[in-house]
């Protein structure tokens, strides 16, 4: 432990874990989980059917399938006929979450916790230090005050899923203090300035043994409960005819809970009682080895479940915890006020609407004081916690929703990984070979770029009506849409050949065969040319085409590379409700910063390299509407309502059309908060003139001024577009 600091104590925090609170009853038993893992296990023993072992990324083109149906096979051999399912027919809502990261992921349930209430499991990568999800149920039956564990109380289970309509959720955000006395210190500034904020725990009491070596003894001190490994040392007598000495008790470890709720009411006089911030402080045996023999470190009373991993686990490390809230503004005065965090990023409402939704979302956070000195030591560092809060300024809208079905709560929780590119193919063959893991937010490909009469101006020196026949002719041969989206897959021959072939004047036609290369060219480039304009030659043409085949979101923060992607929704309970999701990202720092993953950096890694996506922030709110859009057509088509179909419609054409306007300004205001902040860095730094500081704070006024003009042009196009929207409705 470091000593305690009021001033900084929330620079000392870690992620450390996420209470998931389900319906009751809601958690398979044990064994069925076990099961489900061996049947994953032994589907990996026989065969090649994720991105590592076997190389399927690599396959040849239009062997994906057949390796796909080979592993379904071997799998519907696994498993009994009744739990086969049919890709063709999954559904996001109604899923067991557990499930969903045992075959999506390669997670494996490392510990579980029955107690006369509740039952818990916790689920985890091969890394145990990495992302640690704790699942709990209420049980039927049993006595709270029986319940030896404060954090597995049935009555908080409850009380949650009161405070949320009944609605499952990510319940309590667990933070590791490391400093001594940290628990203490940020309960001492909650009952300072927010009072009404600690978590109360009534009827705590003493003796409840763990396991049976270890007995967990809690007491109440204020709000602070304490955990102590106590155990019974039998002290050698002198010889052996003397009489043995009693037993003494020899504390091995201690682990200090505290907890607070999250929110205020919407009028600010009370707490929310939903979401809960838990703070804890390990020592001793509950501060050792991460492992799966000691998962009384996350929480005590969990046992060690005997996790066995099939080589394709997936490890992921907390990134950032996304809430929606009531008031954004006291959330993050509180924040400060209690933790010391400070405002990070800004995103306004001119930023993040989607046709009349708007949403204003700010980041938050601490300013660790520990720096990565290498990629993997970036990748697992946990103690830059970033919470970005966002709240809706519209009555329409996802965040809206949110609030009005759920209440304030988690959104989403993001975590990063190595490799994002093999972390989507791996989840996505698994779905498609058990029927079973996640599904992803769908991105229109206008995202990542169309071919259109302006591109091909851009990059080729081809005549307006040659442009404008390139296209026609590509449409004609069934490789464009009529939107500009060219076949994904479409090989070049077959392009050459479609183009070569149209019929067009001869003078056209010579100018055609002339610069058939460049239009060729320019064409595949169609495919990710918003893309190559952030990163240009920084990645092959393959890597490009895996991105937008993933569907993967890209932003770019100076050298700093972002990717996202966005799940579908967790914890739904029926197809349309709102409710949580997953992020998961790969931020790739500069090469000036650091040449491999485990070599070291010629300086410091700088915690969160690659930003927050402002570009794929709107890109994610328009993405959640048209999603929505596109469950509103089904419902429709289905209902054989012609006029619901029509407007499903044009809401998706809208949001698109949004996405597309949007993007290039996007790219601006991106470019501008880069230089913006680079100058202001190297002012902080800056041992120069007074003449070259005057350069570096006339640059930044500058990019300053470029961003908020940006800013300004968005405004317009968002106010454009929720007129179109709201004419819909009239």
């Amino acid at each position: 432990f470091v000593k305690s600091s009021t001033k900084s104590m929330g620079d000392n925090l870690l992620f450390h874990h996420l209470h998931v609170f389900v319906e009751r009853d809601s958690l398979r038993p044990l064994a069925d989980y076990k099961k489900l893992e061996s049947q994953l296990n032994a589907l990996a023993s026989r065969g090649s059917f994720d991105p590592f072992s076997g190389g399927m990324r690599f396959l040849p083109a239009g062997a994906l399938p057949a390796r796909v149906e080979e592993g379904r096979q071997i799998w519907n051999q696994l498993v009994d006929p009744a739990d086969r399912r049919d890709e063709a027919e999954y559904a996001s809502a109604g899923q067991d979450f557990v499930e969903q990261l045992l075959v999506g992921l390669g997670w494996r349930v490392t510990a579980e916790y029955v107690g006369p209430t509740t039952r818990s499991v916790l689920v985890t990568s091969a890394d145990p230090c990495g992302v640690k999800f704790c699942v709990t149920c209420a049980l039927v039956g049993g006595d709270d005050a029986d319940e030896p564990y404060d954090h597995f109380r049935r009555s908080h289970v409850e009380r949650f899923l009161t405070a949320h309509g009944g609605r499952p959720g990510i319940a309590a955000l667990g933070f590791e203090v490391a400093e001594e006395g940290g628990v203490e210190a940020i309960l001492a500034q909650y009952r300072k300035r927010h009072p009404a904020l600690l978590v109360w725990h009534a009827g705590a009491h003493a003796g409840a043994p763990s396991s049976d070596v270890t007995t967990g003894k809690r007491a109440r001190v204020d709000w602070t409960l304490t955990y102590t490994d106590v155990r019974k040392v039998q002290a050698p007598a002198a010889s052996s005819a003397a009489a043995a000495k009693p037993a003494a008790e020899l504390e091995l470890g201690r682990m200090r809970i505290g907890e607070v709720f999250a929110f205020y009411t919407a009028d600010g006089a009370a707490a929310d009682d939903g979401t809960v911030l838990r703070f804890v402080e390990r020592a001793g045996t509950f501060a050792s080895s991460p492992g799966f023999a000691n998962p009384e470190g996350v929480l005590p009373g969990l046992a060690d479940a005997a996790p066995v991993f099939d080589g394709t686990s997936i490890p992921a490390y907390s990134d950032h915890w996304v809430s929606n809230v009531l008031d954004r503004e006291g959330f993050l005065r509180t924040l400060e006020e209690a933790l010391g965090f400070t405002p990070k990023v800004d995103f306004n409402a001119g930023v993040v609407a989607a046709g009349e939704a708007r949403i204003e979302s700010t980041v938050t956070g601490n300013t660790s004081r520990r720096l990565a000195v290498s990629g993997a030591d970036a990748l697992v560092n946990q103690s830059q916690v970033y919470l970005p809060i966002n709240n809706a300024l519209s009555p329409v809208g996802h965040v809206h929703g949110f609030l009005q079905e759920i209440g304030q709560g988690i959104q989403h929780v993001a975590s990063r990984v190595d490799d994002l590119k093999a972390f989507i193919e791996r989840v996505n063959n698994y779905r498609l070979i058990t029927g079973r893991g996640f599904t992803f937010l769908n991105i229109p490909r206008s995202y990542y770029g169309r071919l259109d009469a302006p591109l091909l101006a851009k990059h080729t020196t081809c005549s307006a009506v040659l442009r404008e026949a390139v296209c026609a002719a590509l449409v004609t041969a069934g490789l464009l849409s009529t939107t500009g989206i060219l076949d994904l897959e479409a090989a070049t021959e077959r392009l050459r050949a479609a183009l070569a072939g149209a019929a067009l004047p001869v003078g056209l036609a010579e100018e055609r065969d002339a610069k058939l290369e460049e239009i060729v060219a320019t064409v595949r480039l169609s495919r990710y040319s918003n893309l190559h304009s952030l990163l240009r030659d920084h990645l092959q043409e393959e890597e490009y085409l895996q991105i937008v085949r993933n569907k993967i979101l890209v932003d770019i923060q100076g050298s700093d590379i972002l990717y996202q992607i966005f799940t579908a929704n967790i914890l739904q309970r029926r197809p349309g409700d709102e409710a949580p999701f997953l992020e998961f990202i790969q931020r790739v720092c500069a090469d000036t910063r650091c040449k491999a993953p485990h070599e070291a950096c010629s300086k410091p890694i700088r915690p969160g390299c690659g930003g927050f996506g402002i570009r794929n922030f709107l890109t994610l709110f328009l993405s959640i509407e048209v999603s929505k859009a596109m469950r509103e057509l089904a419902d429709a088509e289905e209902a054989a309502d012609a006029a619901g179909c029509e407007l499903a419609r044009r809401k998706i054409e809208l949001f698109t059309e949004q996405l597309d306007a949007s993007n290039p300004i996007l790219t601006d205001i991106s470019d501008a908060m880069t230089s913006e902040g680079e100058c202001l860095d190297q002012l902080a730094i800056s041992t120069g003139s007074a003449s070259d500081k005057a350069l570096l704070r006339a640059r930044a006024d500058e990019m300053r001024a470029k961003k908020e003009a940006g800013n300004a042009r968005l405004q317009e196009v968002s106010t454009q577009y929720a007129t179109l929207m709201k004419s819909l409705r009239a």
